[in-house]
């Protein structure tokens, strides 16, 4: 299948690379771009949050972060996990789901008085992760460590493509992405020239962010994982 990329770099390309060694033609446009942003703490954290790879690449360019490779690490999932263990932590968990179920697993292995935990998080992101872990009582700072800007138009090449119907799918790995997709298309007038397209959403919130207007055309993630993205497309092969 013909299917568009909309996920940040360098995710994209090796999403790309997946795709074509899955026999599909990939088209690859990132609907944001991160841009991170200078932060510092006081001290050593008691343990580090994750929620996503740019968190790991934010800690990279923060020096003191250097110090930090014995503090454990507690990841939204195995992708971002494998990511921090790259970066070189030596403790990392991986909670294999969603904020809640990171929630879960820092609840189950830290106790709240060991300090506070450091969640660097995008500029905007969603609070759920503060809130489930300030109920249980433990302390999260949350560090403004990169913020997504969003594409300012489709690029000709993807442009073309949809309006010839040369795209059988998109794959969207997030709400906010989702969001901008579908604000890009109908900026661009090609509603219409992409209706025939399925859409392969990461959770039930990048589908309802999609806005897609044919239900049977729209295939949700059983899992908020790349690899249940993928699993969809068998089904679909064309």
């Amino acid at each position: 299948m013909r299917l568009l990329v909309t996920r940040p770099q360098p995710d994209a390309a090796r999403t790309a690379t997946r795709l074509r060694a899955l026999g599909h033609a990939p088209l690859v446009q990132p609907m944001l771009s991160p841009e991170y942003l200078p932060f510092d703490i006081p001290g050593v954290p008691a343990a580090i949050a994750l929620t996503s790879r740019n968190g790991v690449r934010a800690l990279a360019v923060l020096p003191s972060a250097a110090r930090w490779t014995s503090v454990p690490v507690f990841a939204v999932g195995a992708a971002t996990a494998a990511a921090a263990r790259e970066a070189g932590f030596a403790d990392v968990r991986s909670a294999d789901g969603d904020g809640s179920a990171l929630a879960d697993l820092v609840s189950a292995v830290l106790d709240p008085a060991a300090g506070e935990i450091l969640y660097p998080a995008a500029e905007e992101h969603r609070p759920d992760l503060e809130r489930l872990l300030s109920a249980r009582g433990f302390c999260l700072r949350v560090a403004t460590a990169y913020r997504m800007a969003p594409a300012a138009e489709l690029a000709p090449p993807v442009r073309s493509a949809l309006a010839a119907g040369a795209v059988d799918g998109v794959l969207l790995y997030s709400p906010r992405t989702a969001a901008v997709f579908a604000g890009l298309v109908a900026q661009a007038g090609l509603n219409d020239a992409l209706a025939a397209a399925a859409i392969y959403a990461i959770s039930k919130a990048a589908a309802d962010a999609a806005a897609w207007p044919d239900p049977a055309r729209l295939r949700i993630a059983g899992q908020p994982t790349e690899e249940a993205i993928l699993s969809l497309l068998g089904g679909d092969r064309a």
